[in-house]
């Protein structure tokens, strides 16, 4: 107990020495302050100095850009010299100027702004201007204004002088009207010859001068030894002055020096603003000695106190271990556990990603709780808290059953695509009792298998109606054969014109169901061709040569985007090209007036691609799932036989020829062609 007062006692010792050590410091903390604050005004009026000489700097580089501008233009013009000064000032200059041109004579052309700035500076910029050689630049300075002369040379002969002017008063204003140093201190400026150019406390005293200074001048000084000493240069960057009511001021000042002139800025501050700093500096620490005092004496209590419970502390954190021991073996069980469950979310997430399909969660009303990555993917987005009614509105179910439970439906249009087929598969989630509480869906996409069963169906029609085409040829034909003989026998030994007649429309008709029969015929006992090296580019030009004389394609454009890098195939080119015919004659019909067949040939995925895209009528959904089954047609004098056959040339060359349209917005046949050897790029 007696060591704890000792430590109080000695404690309490050092403050009173401090605080004492404090009053002592004070005065020369105050000084020291005051030296760096003044160091501090010398570096702000050496940056104002700067600013004002890189202005008219900047300036002087202005006045040459608009002497070079104006020698630039082929004749001496007012309007111009207007036209190039404007721009110039607009944005590049800050001040209010006075821009004027002078001709070789010394005659004035032209003065935009205050004449009166230069009325008494104007024969000084005539003579200077003469003298001053070509890309030259130099600087007058007045008592109110500040001048800048440039010359105007044209093939090495002065012909004007542009000169630009800012008054005095303007310069001090921009530059250090919004100048401040602490709370009252302020910048203001002075000629070497003692005249003040600036002063913001005091404006009426601006374009007095210092050396002659009369009795009003001397309500805030006492005397101007200092300033005299500053402008002769016999004193340093800074210093002070004791004002009449007794109280120091600090300043200090920078030149401006620049081609002539010689201004002194000059930064000033009441020595009050230090000590105020000071002081309260000084007030915040006997605070802190005081509070530290305080707050000692708190502690030294509270440590009296809480000997006092050391032995309970002791007990209590020999407690404190073992519980602490006890709790890190449950949580080093908790981690085991948490471990092991978390190898077996990864199984679980492995088995669900490798699945091969979408799974949905649903809750009893149909609202998706949780999806796998594959539902995102097929439906492009998160379905995560839709509604399914949301994600399948025009849906369509082309088939359903139900085995032991679980529902199998086959759909299209799910997640809003088109022409997409979905086998889902639906299970309920029951409880221990029974009760159904959620639903966990399996969506597949089914669609290339769909489109292989049309495919093996479509096969199976061709072949049937292949059959069926042959017999009605092999049957009809030979009487037809007949029939057309005597028909054209009759036609040339008929005089009568009415038997005439009608002997040619029995022929037209006969020769109309023969072109049939060969069309059946050729259906149904395709050739197989001369396959042989193939550029489908060249077949596509032949194939659009032999269409262009055709009465149908007048009022169609035909639009060509052939890709270059096409390898050669191996394939009968005279089948191919009869496929193309067709299709461009078939786009020909679609289009009613005015219309454009685009014709595109490029290399996609190991294949090479020929796309037919007419911006016809289109084709209405009911057709497009026919439009390849023979003796199909929506034209009325149509046979229904070209896309079929077309398609089974293609299929025997191991291709594809699909189609997609929408009912007005025209149509566009795909022919994909497998590649038979690599391709150095592909688009």
């Amino acid at each position: 107990m007696k060591g704890y007062f000792l430590i109080v006692s000695i404690i309490v010792a050092i403050i009173s020495i401090l605080v004492t050590l404090n009053v002592f410091f004070q005065q020369s903390l105050q000084m020291e302050i005051a030296e760096q604050f003044n160091k501090e005004q010398l570096l702000l009026s050496r940056s104002i100095a700067n600013n004002i000489r890189s202005y008219l700097q900047f300036m002087k580089e202005e006045a040459l850009e608009v002497a070079h501008e104006f020698a630039e233009k082929p004749y001496t013009s007012r309007a111009i010299f207007e036209e190039i000064t404007q721009e110039e000032m607009k944005h590049k200059g800050v001040l209010k100027t006075v821009t004027g041109l002078i001709d070789s004579e010394g005659r004035v052309v032209v003065i935009n702004g205050n004449r009166e700035l230069i009325g008494q500076v104007l024969p000084e910029i005539v003579s200077t201007g003469k003298a001053l050689p070509n890309k030259n630049v130099s600087m007058i300075s007045a008592p109110e204004s500040v001048t800048i002369v440039a010359p105007v040379y044209r093939q090495n002969r002065l012909c004007n002088i542009i000169f630009i002017s800012f008054a005095v008063t303007d310069i001090a204003n921009h530059f250090l009207e919004n100048v401040r140093a602490e709370s009252s201190g302020y910048a203001w400026m002075i000629n070497r010859n003692g005249d003040l150019l600036y002063h913001p406390t005091h404006p009426e005293m601006i374009g007095r001068n210092l050396y002659k200074a009369d009795a009003s001048c001397f309500k805030c000084h006492l005397s101007f030894d200092f300033e005299k000493k500053m402008l002769e240069g016999k004193s340093g960057n800074y210093g002070r002055y004791i004002a009449p009511h007794g109280e120091d001021k600090i300043l200090a000042f920078a030149d401006v020096d620049r081609e002539g002139l010689s201004w002194l800025v000059v930064m000033s501050s009441p020595y009050s603003d230090i000590t105020r700093v000071t002081g309260q500096s000084m007030k915040l620490y006997s605070y802190l000695i005081i509070s530290i005092f305080v707050a000692t004496t708190v502690v030294s209590a509270i440590l009296i106190v809480m000997n006092k419970k050391r032995i309970q502390a002791i007990e209590l954190e020999k407690r404190q271990r073992e519980l602490e021991h006890y709790t890190q073996d449950l949580e080093n069980k908790v981690a085991e556990r948490t471990a092991e469950l978390k190898g077996e979310k990864e199984k679980l997430d492995t088995i669900v990603s490798t699945i091969g399909g979408g799974l949905v969660l649903m809750d009893k009303d149909g609202k998706v709780q949780w999806t796998n990555n594959a539902v995102r993917d097929m439906a492009g987005i998160d379905i995560t808290g839709m509604n399914c009614e949301d994600v399948c509105k025009d849906c369509h179910i082309s088939g359903t059953y139900i085995k032991d439970g679980i529902e199998t439906m086959v759909m299209s249009n799910l997640f809003g695509k088109n022409n997409v087929f979905f086998q889902v598969t639906t299970a309920p989630i029951k409880s221990d009792d029974g009760a159904v509480h959620g639903y966990i869906r399996l969506v597949q996409d089914i669609t290339e298998i769909k489109k292989m069963e049309e495919q093996i169906i479509h096969s199976e029609k061709l072949a049937s109606i292949g059959r069926l085409a042959a017999g009605i040829a092999h049957e009809i034909g030979n009487p037809m054969t007949s029939i057309f003989s005597f028909v054209q026998i009759l036609r040339e030994s008929e005089e009568d014109k009415f038997k005439k007649d009608s002997l040619d429309t029995i022929y037209f008709h006969v020769n109309r169901v023969s072109e049939i029969l060969k069309q059946l015929s050729g259906f149904s006992k395709m050739p197989a061709g001369e396959p042989k090296e193939c550029h489908i580019n060249e077949v596509i030009e032949t194939s659009l040569n032999l269409i262009q004389y055709d009465k149908k394609a007048k009022n169609v454009t035909i639009k060509k985007d052939l890709a270059d890098n096409i390898p050669v195939l191996t394939l009968d080119g005279n089948q191919l090209s009869q496929v193309f015919v067709n299709l461009i004659l078939n786009a020909f019909d679609a289009i009613m007036d005015d219309g454009s067949l685009e014709v595109r040939s490029y290399v996609s995925n190991g294949n090479v691609v020929i796309a037919f895209r007419d911006t016809g009528v289109g084709i209405s959904k009911s057709d497009l799932a026919r439009i390849f089954d023979p003796f199909h047609t929506t034209k009325e004098k149509g046979t229904g036989l070209g896309l079929a056959v077309s398609y089974n040339i293609i299929k025997k060359m191991n291709g594809t020829l699909t189609v997609e349209s929408e009912q007005g917005k025209g149509a566009t046949f795909l022919i994909t062609l497998p590649l038979k050897g690599p391709i150095s790029n592909e688009t």
